[in-house]
C-alpha cells in the first residue's frame, strides 16, 4: 500500500504500519497535500486488518517535521475560505490519528517543531532520538494558536509548561523533553529504528481488541465525566470478551506458549 501523494510515503510490513513524511529539503514541513493525505492514510489504516500499530516518522535524518509549511500560507490561507478549507484538513488528520484504533508510535529524530510536535504528540507513544529537538514557535513567526492547538499542549504537559513553551518559542533537547513528559524514550540516534521496531513489534504480537480497547479507553478517561462514552466504553470490553482471541490467550496460557492473536 502506498500513498497517491509523493511527500507522504506509507506502507506496512509484519503487522506494522509505517507512514513517513517526505519532504526533506523543507525539514518535512507539512503542506495543505500532506495534511489532507495524513488523513488519507489513517482511513486506510483504520480499515486495513493486517495493520495493528503504526509508526510516524520523518524522512531524512534531520527533522521529524519543522511543522507547517509557511511557503503555501500565501495560497492556502491568504482568505477566509482558504482558511476554513485548510484547518479543516488539519482538524480532520488530527481527529484520525487521535482516533485510530490502533496505537501509534512517533519516531522522532531531529527537529520536532510547530505543527510537526502537535502531530507527534497526538501520537500514543513518542520515541526520540539523543539529538532531537522540540519547540512550538508561534510566538516567534507572529501567530496565535487556536484553542484547540493550545488544549493539546495542555492536556499533555500542562498549563505551567504549556505557557512556558507557547511564550518562550524554546527548543527543547530530547533529554528536556524527556524529564518534562514530553516524549516517553529517549535513545542514541544509531538505536532509534531498533527500539521502534522492537516496540511495535511488541504491541503487534498482542491482541488486536485489547490494544484498541486499551487506547479509546484512555482516550475516554481523559474526558470529563459527563463527556464520556460509557456505551463504547462498555462494548470495547465486551468485545474483548466475546473474542476468539479471548479464548486463544487463555489456551495459550494453560498450554504455555506464544498466543496467536487474529483480532476476531
Amino acid at each position: 500500500m502506498s500513498s497517491d501523494r509523493d511527500k507522504l510515503i506509507s506502507k506496512k510490513a509484519e503487522g506494522i504500519g509505517y507512514l513517513i513524511l517526505n519532504q526533506p529539503e523543507k525539514r518535512n514541513a507539512i503542506g495543505f497535500d500532506m495534511w489532507r493525505g495524513i488523513g488519507d492514510v489513517m482511513e486506510e489504516f483504520t480499515k486495513d486488518c493486517e495493520v495493528r500499530v503504526v509508526v510516524l516518522s520523518g524522512a531524512g535524518g534531520k527533522a521529524f517535521s519543522a511543522g507547517a509549511d509557511i511557503s503555501e500560507f500565501k495560497e492556502h490561507r491568504s482568505t477566509t475560505v482558504g482558511r476554513k478549507d485548510y484547518d479543516h484538513a488539519m482538524r480532520r488528520a488530527f481527529d484520525l490519528l487521535v482516533n485510530l484504533p490502533k496505537l501509534t508510535i512517533a519516531m522522532i529524530d531531529g527537529v520536532c517543531v510547530g505543527g510537526g510536535a502537535e502531530v507527534a504528540m497526538d501520537c500514543d507513544v513518542l520515541i526520540a532520538s539523543d539529538r532531537s529537538r522540540f519547540g512550538i514557535t508561534p510566538a516567534k513567526l507572529g501567530l496565535g494558536y487556536s484553542l484547540q492547538d493550545v488544549d493539546r499542549v495542555v492536556r499533555h504537559l500542562g498549563a505551567r509548561r504549556a505557557k512556558e513553551i507557547l511564550a518562550t518559542g524554546k527548543l527543547y533537547s530530547s533529554s528536556e523533553a524527556l524529564a518534562m513528559g514530553w516524549i516517553n524514550y529517549a535513545v542514541p540516534a544509531d538505536e532509534l529504528s531498533t527500539a521502534v521496531e522492537n516496540f511495535a513489534s511488541d504491541v503487534a504480537r498482542n491482541a488486536p481488541l485489547s490494544v484498541k480497547a486499551a487506547k479509546l479507553m484512555v482516550n475516554e478517561a481523559e474526558k470529563a465525566p459527563a463527556d464520556r462514552d460509557l456505551d463504547l466504553c462498555r462494548a470495547l470490553v465486551e468485545t474483548c470478551y466475546e473474542s476468539h482471541d479471548y479464548i486463544e490467550g487463555q489456551r495459550a496460557f494453560a498450554e504455555k506458549r506464544t498466543p496467536n492473536y487474529t483480532g476476531r
